[in-house]
């Protein structure tokens, strides 16, 4: 009898203990949150690379004649970039200005330079807010004349065609995704009109404008799913 009431206590209290212990696990408080309450980091925008933009603007171009030092002449351009990598494109543009060469005692003549011209177009540090860039492009120099009647002397009118070329550069800054402002673009044209033998014919070119940019050009990595942009 005194065993029995023996081991009867010995497991009324190893109950006791296990009990205690699953009680005091049920009541434990949870572990206190550790996450801070600090807001989460904006991501930084990030300006990918486009599969090719459209701009178009305002543009003022010099022009040499043969009996004056410069003709200042205002039009405008339109160009197509197609984006092959985030820092090389392929640019077309077309050019139209006008003016006027005013002689003494002559009527004026009335001057229209156009150009069409295509080459490469570099971005010096790929697609971001700012995007200078550099170009160089080669095509066709088109210059047509028209002289009104002039004391008993009828009027007459002729067209011209060269080789054209022009370099230099420019800034775009971007104001959402698609669209950017040309803040300015200079250039260095030369159109030889009034013949190779003809010096100081090379004129110099501001232009202003808008740029819209469409699709974004991204890449597969070989060894990752995640796309890269080229």
């Amino acid at each position: 009898m005194i065993r029995l009431t023996t081991r009867f206590a010995g497991l009324l209290l190893l109950l006791v203990i296990c009990g205690g212990r699953v009680v005091a696990q049920d009541t434990q408080a949870p572990p206190e949150d550790q996450s801070t309450s600090t807001e989460p980091a904006k991501p930084k925008h990030t300006y990918p690379t486009p599969k090719g933009e459209i701009s178009a603007g305002f543009t003022y171009r010099s022009y040499y004649g043969s009996s004056v030092s410069s003709i200042g002449m205002i039009g405008a351009y339109g160009s197509y970039v197609y984006d092959m990598y985030k820092w090389l494109g392929l640019e077309a543009e077309v050019l139209g200005v006008s003016g006027n060469l005013k002689l003494s005692n002559l009527p004026p003549e009335d001057l229209h330079v156009f150009t069409v011209v295509a080459g490469p177009k570099i971005y010096l540090f790929g697609h971001h807010k700012l995007d200078p860039y550099g170009h160089a492009d080669y095509g066709a120099g088109i210059l047509t004349t028209s002289v009104p009647e002039f004391a008993g002397y009828p009027g007459n009118s002729g067209a011209t065609v060269v080789h054209a070329w022009q370099a230099g550069g420019g800034l775009d800054l971007s104001l959402k995704r698609h669209w950017a402002v040309r803040v300015v673009q200079f250039d260095y044209a030369s159109a030889k009109f009034l013949g190779n033998s003809v010096p100081n014919q090379g004129s110099k070119r501001v232009s202003f404008g808008i740029t819209y940019r469409f699709g974004e050009r991204v890449t597969e990595s070989r060894n990752s799913k995640n796309p890269q942009v080229k």
